[in-house]
Parts: structure tokens; C-alpha cells; sequence
């Protein structure tokens, strides 16, 4: 034979056997992908379960199955079926005949099931990403025999347990990224075994241990690494090292955020490629390191929020510095002179003082100012050359003063928050003419005059443009008044309009109902008449008219929501379901006006019964009380009680080292009627106060309330002291015919100052834990449950704060709890929380109300002759009664929440016509 034609015939059969060797392979793999498919339970979008129906011919597989991509021999090298709602419970072994495959993208799917050891039997896997499914379940160990396994995204599943030993195997990985999961295991072990990887997210799991790991041990890793995320995990301990952090030669993005991390950051003079650092929300403390505000480094983003760092906001020279967060730190002094070429600075929650008048020499690159929740003072700046500003939050101030009417010219401002200062005079008019803002936050200051939006009886406010970008504008607590303009049905975009606690009148403008976006309209606490407009907007979730004197019928729009949000007050205001001032309007119907009247009725008599028993107990503890003082030869001759204590000066609630101690003291209270979520044995639950009784146990003054008592002895108008249990031991005032009400003092524990933290309730008033630390004080009383104070702000407003006992409450998250709900309780007959405050040692608790001139009920039912309350009449006692039924009914069917003590002496009575409180 020809040895042409021989080795042609030769080839030709070499030919044929390969090929014919392809076909069986390829028929193989797509035998396999059936297999595989098996496990998809949904496709939503039809592709796999349209196409992924072929014979499994080679050729089938490759060119028309949906996500499958083949080489040039035909065997599968990619299966992609990222993102398209798929749901099953996949059984990866199925793909271990795959020997070609290479990529294996399942991304964005709701699949599930275990990852098998089988998956370590693809060899020739490069990239691997099965993220945001549902997998379950650890990773199997074999995962560490992909010696080629560039890319490995197992995030946003159910992952369990740590990650497997030898991890260092994978000598040619790149990428790992397992964050949201809930692996665990220690992160120094870990991060010791990475070796030349480029990007690593192991955020948000629960691994722990510390970042003290030696640098010898991070050299692997610190050589290549560029972005490293240990966020949201379980991490505590230091940080790294001075001799550890040169090791990231490459590092250009580090978080540790929202761990419990502790301790002095390193100087990072050496870190010169690092671009971004946040470690918001440790415990890290010291000063910040001065590299990270200096031009040495080319850090565009630093976030050290929620920690310790104290000392002085440092001048930044930083040329490369473009976010910067310091927000809720302990830093102090005045702010700083130059910011750099920042975009947003924060620095709210920090206790920086001085006035903003430095602001004018910022660069005019800034866009965004926090200065909230600092000691901040003086007015506001005048125009400046910050041009660029898209958002200005400086909340919780002392800024005084009135607003530049340029402040409304910023051609980029979308949010200002400038909240709870004690800013005056009106309201800017360009706020409104703005074409960018689309938050306004003017609450808690003292702004007054009208809403400058266009009126028929003015000619100074200005036409609002038929276009507004508003969509939150909040004007609570000032003292604005006038009507509410019209053309507030211009703002189209409007989510959010609160007005509350104003001094607004007129009557509410129909063009309200234009507001198609509004989610929240709260108008209460004004002087708004009239009747209510038709508010179709489907998207309203919160509406609040209460506190007016609204008029007519509920608009059929409206009845969805609960009395609360119409009364109290409104008085003339009818639903056609039956629903009145101070009721509830689930019913609606004749029967269920019948079923209130029932309750009402029931709980005046059960007061009714309430008291007839504590005039009963009353009886017997004035005759144990004579058995016990021995005091009845001089029933004949007592007239009166006769108390006479020594006058002191007002006194503070916190006391200096240069306080005078108080010498003798002696305690009367009316504790107020409050309210609780609930009774319990729980002491974090016990919100509500008691009775005081007579006597005074603090051992420093008890030898001094003794030599009180027996150098001027009280007598009762039967001749004998009050016992401790007497509805009269706990009275606010003193029954004297010829002695004058003197203030009493108590020596309590108090700090030098407040160092705590003071949570508002109700924002109508504001004020500074300082404030409340030097505010002159008089002892009201002391309970069971603590002390209280009347104290006086520099502003005038009087409050009533109560110094709980030690070991009342212990756990602050469930008190926040508990005091968030009582502070919800807004009636006329309920005396409200405005704040409570915590401080770092146990007996550093208060509780902060309104103080309330009254005389409790217990004078007037139980004080003897001569009377200086005259007694009760009928139609007064039934006020009384119906006034405490209507607090019992809101606690109960409108806030589910449980009475405190009830009894005379925690009711009182004020204004001419006893309104009970």
C-alpha cells in the first residue's frame, strides 16, 4: 500500500476515534445537566425548563441550552444561571462528571440544599459563586482541593460552622468573599491562613477574637490584600499592632465596623495606599491618629463614628479626605479651622463647643455639615462661600438668633436640620422658593410669625413655585401662628407635614387633600376650627388632629383612623359611627355607645368603692396611730399641726464640692398619677410612684429629723402624730393654722455633673443635662421608689424629677423600653414623661415630668378641722370620678397599658374647677 494512503487511512481512524470519544463524553455531561436540572423546582422565567430539553447531543448542549457555554472540543466549561428567580433543592454531586467545567454562577436565586464534599471533585473549577441563595449547612472541607479556584462567592446564604483548615492550599484565590452568613470561628486563625488573595468580605458573621495577630502571621495576606471587610462580626480585643499594620503594603480599604473592638489605634503613618477606613461603632478610645487627617496619606473616607476617641477635632490638611465621620465620640474644643477638600464632615454626638462663625473659612467643596448634638452656640453664619452644600444638619444646639434669609440660595441644599436649638424670628421665606430642598427640620426652636407661604392678607410671603422638591417639612413646637396657607397644596411631593404644637388658627385649607404623596400630617396642638377636608390619599398612615377645635363630621376618609388622632379637644367634632371626644371608635354603633357608658359607669364605681374602703383604713390607722404615740391625753388641747422647720436657700439637684450640706430635712410628697406597661414583681417595671410615708430613713439625717421632731413635735387635730400609713402623711402641703409653709431639703447622692446620657420623650422642651444640673431644686418628697425634686431651668420651666432608688432599675434596654411607651401617653388627665436620664453608676437614674401646682385629692376628702380645703360637692366628686374613669379608660382600651397606684394622695386636683390629674 501507498504509505500516503496508509497514513491518511491512519488519521482518518484517529479522527473518527476522537471524535467518536467526544460524542460519548458530551452525551455524558448532558446526561449530567439533566440530572442536575432535576433539582429546580421554579423557573419563572421559562429559560432553563424551555430550552434544557434536548437530546443530549454535543451539539444540542452547546448551542442551544440556556446558560450553558462550551469549548472548542464541546465540553461544558460554563453554567450560568445567575439571577433569574430559580427555586429548588440542588444536588451538586450531579456535576462532578463535568471534568471541563470551569465557572458555575447560581447568583441571586432562592436555591437550597447542602454544598456537598462532591464539589471538591471538580477539579477544574476557577470560579465558583453561589451567592444570595439559601444554602445550608457548613462547607465542606473537600472545598480546599480546588487548586485553580481563582473566585469563591458564597455570600448571603445560611452557611453554618467555621471555614475548613487548609484554606492556604488555595495558593491561586483572588477573591473570597462569605459575608451574611453565620460562620464562626476565630478571625486571627483564619486571616493567618489566606496567602495572596486581593479582595476579602467576611462581614457580617459571627466569628471572634481579637486583630493581635503577630505580623509575621498576616504576611501572607498583607502582601496582596487591597480590600478587607471584617464588619457586623463578634470581634473584641485590640486592634492591630504598631508593628503589625505596615504589613498591608497594599491595603486600600479596611472596615471593622459594629464590632466590640477595644483599645488605641495605630499611628497608619506608613499605610500609604489606604483609601477608605471605617470602625464605626467600637470601643476604641484615644485621640485619633493625626496621619489620618494629614496630607501624608490619601485617605478619601474615614468613618470612626460610635467610640471613645477624645481630645481636640484636629485642623485637617488632608488634601485626598472627602467623607469624614467623627460623629458620636467624646471629642471636645472648638471646631476645627480647616477641613481640607471634604465633601461631608460629621461631628455630631461629640461635645464640640464655640460658635459656627469658623465655618466661613471652609473650603467650598464641602456638601454636607453634621453638627448635631453638640455644645454649639451663638447665631448662625451669614452667607458664606460653601455654595456646594447639599445637606446642613446642625440639631440639638444652642444656636440663637435668626436664620439669614440667604440660607435658601444654596443652588445644591436639599437637607437642613436644624432642630431643638433655640432659634428665633421667622421663618425664612426661601426655604419655600427653593427648587432643591427636600428636607426642612426646623422643630423645637422658638420660631414665630406665619407660614411664609403666599396670602390674600399679606404681601410680604412670597408665591411658592408651582414645582416643589419638599418632601419632609417639619415645623413642630415653635410659636408660629396664622392660618395655614393654601398654597401648601403646591408641594405635590410632600411625605411628611408636621405642624404640631403651634399656635395656628383658621381653618384647614382644602388643597390639603392635593397632597397625593402625604404618609404623615400631624396638626395637633393648635387653634385650627372648622371642619376637617376630604383626605382621599390612599398612602396615609399617620394623621393627628387632636388638640384643636375642629368641628362637623369626619370626613368617611378619615373614620380609618383612631380617636387618638381626633381627640382630646375638638369637642363639636361628631363621626357618624358614634365616636366622641375621649372615646374609642372601633364599634360605632348604638350598642357600642351602650357598652362605653357600661364602663365608665363600672370603673366610677369601683372608685367609688376604692375610696369608701381607704376612708375605712384611713379610720383605723388614726386610732393605731394613737395606740402608738401616746398622744390622747392631749386630744382637747391640739388645734393644729404644728411644724416649724428651719428656711435653706435653694439648693441644686447635683451638688458641687462647694454645696453646703443640708442639716436637718424632713419629706412630704404627692407623688403624681403615672403609668406603667405593666405590674410586675420586675423592679424595671415599677415606673409608677407611691405614696410617701411618714419618717425619713436616710441614715446621714436621720439623727437631724429627730431632733426635729422632738424639739417641735407634730401634732394631728386629734392629738396625735401621723402614722406612717395615713392618707394625710403624704400630703404636699402642710395643714398650719399660725406656721408658714417652709421648703424642705434633702441631702441625697449627687454627682458633680451629669455624665450620662438625657433621652427626650417629647421635644416641645428641650434642655441640656448641664442645664439640669445647675437648676436650683426643692425637695417635693420621697417614696418608696425615690426622691423628687422640684427643679427650675434657666429658662423658667419647672419640672418634676424623680431620683429613683438604687437598684430600682438595672437593665437599661428594657427600661428604655418600658419609659418609650409611657411616653407615648398623651391625655389631659395623665400627667406625660417629657425625659428620663441614665447615668453610668446605678444610682444615677432619673425620671423628668412637668411640674404640676395642685392639691391632692386625699387633703380634701381627709383633712380635719379647722378645713382650709372646703369639702366636696356632689357634682364635683362626679367630675373627679369621670376625670380619673376617662385616664383608666385610655390606659386600658387605647394603650393597653396597666394604672399605677390609685389612691387619693397620687390624684391631683388643680385649676378652679379640680380637674384631676
Amino acid at each position: 500500500m501507498d504509505p500516503y494512503i496508509r497514513d491518511a487511512l491512519l488519521l482518518l481512524s484517529v479522527f473518527f476515534f476522537v471524535s467518536a470519544a467526544a460524542v460519548v463524553a458530551d452525551e455524558e455531561e448532558a446526561r449530567a445537566l439533566l440530572e442536575f436540572k432535576k433539582g429546580i423546582s421554579s423557573d419563572p422565567s421559562g429559560r432553563v425548563f424551555g430550552s434544557w430539553n434536548q437530546p443530549g447531543a454535543g451539539s444540542a448542549v452547546c448551542g442551544s441550552w440556556y446558560g450553558v457555554a462550551c469549548d472548542a472540543g464541546g465540553g461544558v466549561v460554563a453554567v450560568d444561571l445567575a439571577r433569574l428567580g430559580l427555586v429548588g433543592d440542588l444536588k451538586f454531586s450531579t456535576l462532578v462528571p463535568l471534568a471541563r467545567l470551569q465557572n458555575l454562577s447560581l447568583a441571586g436565586n432562592a436555591l437550597t440544599g447542602r454544598l456537598v464534599p462532591g464539589l471538591g471533585g471538580v477539579s477544574s473549577l476557577r470560579r465558583l459563586d453561589l451567592s444570595s441563595n439559601q444554602f445550608y449547612g457548613p462547607i465542606p472541607g473537600r472545598i480546599t482541593e480546588l487548586w485553580g479556584l481563582t473566585y469563591l462567592n458564597l455570600s448571603w446564604n445560611n452557611l453554618s460552622k467555621g471555614f475548613p483548615a487548609g484554606i492556604r492550599n488555595l495558593q491561586q484565590l483572588r477573591v473570597l468573599d462569605l459575608r451574611s452568613n453565620g460562620l464562626r470561628g476565630d478571625i486571627g486563625t483564619l486571616l493567618s491562613e489566606l496567602r495572596n488573595i486581593d479582595y476579602v468580605d467576611l462581614s457580617s458573621n459571627d466569628f471572634t477574637g481579637n486583630l493581635l495577630v503577630d505580623a509575621e502571621n498576616l504576611t501572607g495576606l498583607g502582601n496582596t490584600v487591597k480590600y478587607l471587610n471584617l464588619s457586623n462580626n463578634k470581634l473584641s480585643g485590640g486592634f492591630f499592632s504598631n508593628d503589625a499594620i505596615p504589613v498591608f503594603k497594599n491595603l486600600e480599604s479596611l472596615d471593622v465596623s459594629n464590632n466590640q473592638l477595644s483599645g488605641e489605634l495605630p499611628s497608619f503613618d506608613s499605610v500609604f495606599s489606604l483609601r477608605v477606613f471605617r470602625a464605626v461603632a467600637n470601643k476604641l478610645y484615644g485621640s485619633v491618629p493625626g496621619a489620618l487627617l494629614a496630607g501624608t496619606l490619601h485617605l478619601s473616607e474615614l468613618d470612626l463614628s460610635g467610640n471613645g476617641f477624645t481630645g481636640n477635632v484636629r485642623d485637617i490638611t488632608s488634601t485626598s479626605l472627602k467623607f469624614l465621620n467623627l460623629s458620636s465620640n467624646l471629642l471636645s474644643g472648638l471646631l476645627p479651622s480647616s477641613i481640607g477638600v471634604c465633601i461631608s464632615v460629621d461631628f455630631s454626638n461629640n461635645s464640640i463647643s464655640g460658635g459656627l462663625s469658623v465655618m466661613q473659612s471652609w473650603e467650598p467643596t464641602l456638601a454636607i455639615i453634621d453638627l448635631s448634638s453638640n455644645s454649639l452656640s451663638g447665631n448662625y453664619p451669614e452667607a458664606s462661600q460653601l455654595q456646594n452644600l447639599t445637606s446642613i444638619r446642625l440639631r440639638n444646639n444652642f444656636l440663637v438668633g435668626s436664620l439669614p434669609s440667604t440660607l435658601g440660595n444654596y443652588p445644591e441644599l436639599s437637607i437642613i436640620d436644624l432642630s431643638l436649638n433655640r432659634l428665633s424670628g421667622p421663618v425664612p421665606p426661601g426655604l419655600f422658593t427653593s427648587l432643591t430642598l427636600i428636607s426642612l427640620n426646623l422643630s423645637g426652636n422658638q420660631f414665630s410669625g406665619s407660614i411664609p407661604l403666599q396670602s390674600s392678607h399679606s404681601t410680604e410671603s412670597l408665591v411658592l413655585p408651582s414645582y416643589s422638591h419638599l418632601e419632609s417639612l417639619d415645623l413642630s413646637n415653635n410659636l408660629l401662628i396664622g392660618p395655614l396657607p393654601p398654597e401648601i397644596g403646591n408641594m405635590q411631593r410632600l411625605k411628611l407635614l408636621n405642624l404640631r404644637n403651634n399656635t395656628l388658627s383658621g381653618e384647614l385649607p382644602s388643597e390639603l387633600s392635593k397632597l397625593g404623596t402625604l404618609e404623615i400630617l400631624d396638626l395637633s396642638m393648635n387653634h385650627f376650627k372648622g371642619r376637617i377636608p376630604d383626605m382621599p390619599q390612599s398612602g396615609l398612615n399617620v394623621f393627628n388632629v387632636s388638640y384643636n377645635d375642629l368641628s362637623g363630621t369626619i370626613p368617611e376618609t378619615l373614620q380609618r383612623f383612631p380617636s387618638t388622632s381626633f381627640y382630646p379637644g375638638n369637642n363639636l367634632l361628631v363621626s357618624p359611627n358614634g365616636m366622641s371626644s375621649g372615646s374609642n371608635s372601633e364599634g360605632g354603633d348604638s350598642h357600642h355607645h351602650m357598652k362605653y357608658s357600661v364602663r365608665i359607669a363600672s370603673i366610677v364605681g369601683s372608685i367609688g368603692a376604692v375610696m369608701l374602703i381607704l376612708f375605712a383604713l384611713m379610720a383605723l390607722y388614726v386610732i393605731r396611730s394613737q395606740e402608738l404615740c401616746g398622744k390622747s391625753r392631749f386630744r382637747d388641747q391640739a388645734t393644729g399641726m404644728e411644724v416649724k422647720l428651719g428656711r435653706f436657700g435653694r439648693r441644686k439637684i447635683f451638688k458641687s464640692s462647694k454645696d453646703t450640706p443640708v442639716t436637718n430635712s424632713m419629706s412630704f410628697s404627692n407623688d403624681h398619677l403615672l403609668t406603667s406597661a405593666t405590674r410586675s414583681v420586675s423592679a424595671h417595671k415599677e415606673l409608677l410612684t407611691e405614696a410617701v410615708e411618714c419618717g425619713y430613713s436616710d441614715q446621714r439625717t436621720e439623727s437631724t429629723v429627730n431632733n426635729v421632731l422632738q424639739n417641735h413635735p407634730a401634732t394631728c387635730t386629734t392629738g396625735e402624730r401621723f402614722s406612717p400609713g395615713s392618707p394625710l402623711g403624704s400630703s404636699p402641703h402642710l395643714i398650719d393654722l399660725g406656721v408658714s409653709e417652709q421648703s424642705v431639703m434633702l441631702d441625697v447622692y449627687s454627682p458633680d455633673r451629669l455624665a450620662g446620657e438625657l433621652f427626650f420623650l417629647d421635644n416641645s422642651l428641650i434642655f441640656t443635662a448641664e442645664e439640669l444640673s445647675r437648676a436650683p431644686a426643692e425637695v417635693l418628697g420621697r417614696s418608696s421608689h425615690g426622691t423628687s425634686y422640684k427643679a427650675t431651668l434657666d429658662s423658667g420651666h419647672i419640672l418634676t424629677v424623680k431620683w429613683l432608688r438604687v437598684g430600682l432599675v438595672k437593665i437599661k434596654k428594657e427600661f428604655a423600653k418600658e419609659a418609650k411607651r409611657i411616653g407615648t401617653i398623651k391625655h389631659p388627665n395623665i400627667i406625660p414623661w417629657r425625659a428620663y436620664y441614665w447615668g453610668p453608676r446605678e444610682q444615677e437614674r432619673l425620671i423628668i415630668s412637668d411640674y404640676v401646682n395642685g392639691d391632692s385629692l386625699a387633703l380634701y376628702l381627709y383633712e380635719s378641722t379647722p378645713r382650709r380645703y372646703s369639702r366636696l360637692s356632689v357634682s364635683q366628686r362626679l367630675k373627679i370620678a369621670i376625670d380619673v374613669a376617662r385616664s383608666l379608660y385610655y390606659l386600658h382600651n387605647e394603650k393597653g397599658l396597666a394604672h399605677g397606684s390609685l389612691k387619693p394622695t397620687n390624684i391631683l386636683l388643680t385649676g378652679p374647677d379640680l380637674t384631676a390629674d
